[in-house]
């Protein structure tokens, strides 16, 4: 049998269940990554300098890393149910191979492409699969603390898929990756903030053992993971996550090794600790589907509150940093000359938006969809609308009040005075 797998956010050959499922099946297997229209040429569905930089990085990598095995990577532009089907009737193949998604156009994606050609999907974006949760789907807690309660009174993460065999079975047939001119991207400095991101499994990998176990950052997290300034207070492995370059079990159980050998304590907990908010994110969106995009969200009652005057003129200083806030400024400055933002610092711009500002949460929700390299639309939009009242755990209000939060996490203004 002949197959096609294509590979969306899961940019790794490790850990990679459907990977191995299509190489078990076929005698012939196509590898291909497709640039969707819906991504890439979409009004509100932008991928700005930083995250196509990241991106670009991260396939380089998987091409290296399958060019070793003797195998190629094949690019095709055009939303999956369009470019899939033409490639496919190409080479004669039978068969397609994807891992599932949770987010609302992903899964639509799938359920158009399976109406055209065979399709076999896998389910493997969470640290605890969708079939080991103690519950149905529909009956997921409204709230994080029940979810996480309910979960770890029965606690199961999968082990990660062994090595991959039959790696001799992918063609070799690849095409030229693309540049940003050919995505229509244009090309701007790289800002050199605290920290450099490189895309791909390998500075993933490479990221993940010099934090853990080089450094031993992850025995203090849960004392630095607030801060804002250097480079090891966060483990800054979203991107890699975001991406698929790396998968949470991977983390799960590098952290379990971590502590058999140097002990546990609340720092390493709590690394899973928001591997299991993402979870939470990731399952949310998969049951209340395109609402995680709405202006109401999540919620029935509550209705919208019309903008101020001059919205636009708000949401643009928002975005350049030229707010009358200072600790405002910094941090949307740092996200739009490197693409990254800390977890503080995104609860305070998001609030600042919506609460200071009296925007629409889906402005800043979609202006994070272009610039963060860690962008995933269940965790973006899921935080986005935790702040705003409108998702899980329903509040009226969830305000930052910038000022405490900056002389609480930035005393000296160092932060404010390295981006401002």
């Amino acid at each position: 049998m002949i197959g096609v797998f294509c590979f969306r956010n899961d940019l790794r050959l490790q850990d990679n269940h459907a990977l191995q499922e299509a190489l078990y099946a076929c005698d012939l297997l196509y590898l291909v990554y497709a640039f969707e229209n819906r991504v890439w040429k979409s009004k509100y569905r932008k991928v700005g300098f930083h995250r196509a930089i990241f991106l670009l990085q991260s396939l380089h990598d998987l091409e290296n890393r399958i060019k070793s095995h003797g195998g190629g990577l094949s690019y095709l532009f055009g939303n999956l149910e369009d470019s899939i089907p033409l490639f496919m009737n190409e080479v004669k193949a039978d068969i397609c191979f994807v891992t599932e998604e949770n987010a609302w156009d992903e899964r639509l994606a799938e359920k158009s492409l399976s109406q055209k050609v065979s399709l076999k999907t896998f389910y493997d974006k969470t640290l605890v699969h969708l079939n080991d949760l103690p519950f149905k789907l529909e009956q997921l807690p409204p709230s994080f603390s029940k979810f996480r309660n309910t979960v770890e009174k029965k606690w199961e993460v999968r082990a990660c898929t062994p090595p991959l065999i039959g790696l001799d079975k992918i063609s070799n047939r690849s095409s030229r990756l693309p540049s940003l001119a050919n995505l229509q991207i244009k090309e701007k400095t790289l800002a050199q903030g605290y920290f450099s991101f490189l895309g791909g499994s390998t500075e993933g990998r490479k990221r993940l053992n010099e934090w853990m176990w080089n450094k031993k950052c992850i025995s203090t997290y849960k004392k630095t993971r607030n801060q804002l300034k250097g480079p090891d207070f966060s483990s800054r492995l979203s991107p890699w996550i975001a991406n698929g370059c790396l998968s949470s079990k991977e983390i799960y159980h590098e952290i379990k090794k971590y502590e058999a050998q140097y002990g546990s304590n609340e720092s390493t907990y709590w690394l899973i600790f928001e591997l299991l908010w993402r979870d939470y994110f990731q399952f949310s969106a998969c049951l209340h589907g395109s609402k995680i995009f709405h202006s109401l969200g999540l919620t029935k009652e509550q209705a919208s509150h019309p903008e101020p005057p001059r919205a636009e003129t708000l949401f643009q200083r928002w975005k350049d940093g030229q707010t009358s806030n200072r600790f405002i400024n910094a941090n949307m400055n740092e996200l739009r000359q490197t693409g990254w933002m800390s977890n503080r610092g995104r609860q305070n711009v998001a609030s600042y938006l919506i609460y200071d500002l009296g925007l629409d949460w889906r402005k800043g929700a979609q202006w994070f969809e272009q610039e963060l390299i860690d962008y995933d639309p269940c965790s973006n939009y899921g935080n986005w609308l935790y702040i705003s009242g409108q998702g899980n755990s329903i509040k009226e209000i969830r305000y930052f009040n910038t000022t405490i939060q900056s002389a609480l996490y930035d005393p000296n203004g160092e932060y404010t005075e390295d981006w401002t």
